[in-house]
């Protein structure tokens, strides 16, 4: 399972990379859309990820909207690519009031920042988006940008798969007190 979730990681991650790198012309409705030129701007890959992500919900999430704190981990321990980085980690903190279970899948902006081995730190805000892979599971996929530290201005393409069985504690009386499911984290800049 782990070596198909990296396979099923790397295809989004690479494909969500080259869809946020394409650059091209913007139709303003001054022009005739047959004028437009598309055009592509290569990508280079700075640092790719693989670990896993862990969050915590107390109370534990049901489909009743409650205040509800959050605490998240991630860590990979694996990354290749520039800058001498290979490991990676992060945590955060969160109180969220009307939270539920439909909230894990809502597309939402959020910051976080990313440790490096090296001592650095990324800053990156990204736009969290659901995508449904199989029966089985569901990925999360965020999008975004390095807006300070290591690597600002790159593009951030981060995916996490959860079991769906895991998320139907969410239909029980006890509900979903934590999560976790592994994770891979792209960082890709224009050439």
């Amino acid at each position: 399972m782990y070596q198909r979730s990296r396979k099923v990681f790397g295809s989004i991650a690479m494909s969500a990379a080259l869809v946020l790198g394409c650059g091209g012309a913007v139709d303003t409705g001054d022009e005739p859309a047959a004028e437009l030129e598309q055009t592509e701007q290569p990508l280079l890959t700075l640092v790719t990820c693989v670990g896993s992500v862990s969050s915590s919900y107390s109370p534990a999430l049901t489909s009743t909207p409650q205040t509800v704190s959050i605490t998240g981990t991630a860590s990979y321990s694996l990354c290749t690519g520039t800058g001498g980085v290979t490991t990676a980690s992060n945590s955060t903190n969160a109180i969220r009031p009307a939270y539920s279970c439909l909230g894990l899948l809502e597309v939402g902006t959020s910051p976080a920042t990313v440790t490096w081995n090296t001592g650095e730190t990324s800053t990156m805000v990204t736009t969290r988006v659901s995508v449904q892979l199989s029966a089985i599971s569901t990925t999360l996929v965020h999008f975004g940008s390095v807006t300070a530290g290591k690597f600002v201005g790159a593009r951030v393409v981060r995916a996490t798969e959860f079991l769906n069985t895991d998320l139907d504690a969410c239909y029980t009386p006890e509900g979903l007190s934590q999560i976790s499911g592994p994770s891979t984290l792209n960082i890709v800049s224009l050439l």
